[in-house]
């Protein structure tokens, strides 16, 4: 009988330390575990998949630079939540300024087959597209991504507060701008 060699998995908190030593190993693995979900946080937040690899590009490149912050390793996961949700806020806001880049992201269809979906889809963005950032971020962690208020709050760096009424805020908005439309 020969023996079978598994590969050891080393946990977050080991890989969290050899990456904020420098080892880019280490940090590769930290990426291929989480690019998945900071992707999703962005796509679902921005609506789009337009500018999602730059996003996740720049949220983790911005984890690199800050890795010694972390204190938790428990917490990586809503840190690096907190990071995209920085770099989407920006992206956002930048949009808002430029209006042609929300005119190019109504363009991008969503990956929905159902045309009667992919219509309430954009319906939905359209809808967001009209509020800012500050507002359209916890609403969307919060109903679409499906994370509790209270980490809702802790990615967008807000009280539980503050986020219950800019998630209530938005949820009026959506359904004051679907109903015109239906």
């Amino acid at each position: 009988m020969t023996a079978s060699l598994h590969e050891v998995v080393p946990d977050d908190g080991l890989l969290l330390a050899q990456a904020a030593s420098g080892n880019e190993r280490a940090f590769t693995q930290l990426y291929h575990r989480y690019a998945r979900y900071v992707a999703a946080v962005a796509y679902r937040v921005m609506g789009s998949d337009a500018e999602l690899d730059d996003v996740v590009q720049e949220a983790f490149l911005d984890a690199s630079k800050s890795l010694g912050s972390l204190r938790e390793v428990a917490g990586l996961r809503a840190w690096l939540g907190r990071i995209t949700v920085r770099r989407v806020h920006k992206r956002l806001a930048r949009r808002r300024r430029w209006r042609w880049l929300v005119r190019e992201q109504h363009e991008t269809a969503a990956a929905v087959s159902d045309p009667a979906l992919r219509m309430r889809v954009a319906d939905l963005y359209r809808a967001l597209d009209g509020l800012p950032p500050k507002v359209r971020i916890p609403w969307v962690l919060h109903r679409i991504e499906g994370e509790t208020l209270p980490d809702v709050a802790a990615m967008c760096e807000i009280s539980l507060a503050t986020a219950k009424r800019r998630i209530a805020a938005a949820s009026a908005h959506v359904e004051q701008v679907l109903d015109e439309k239906f």
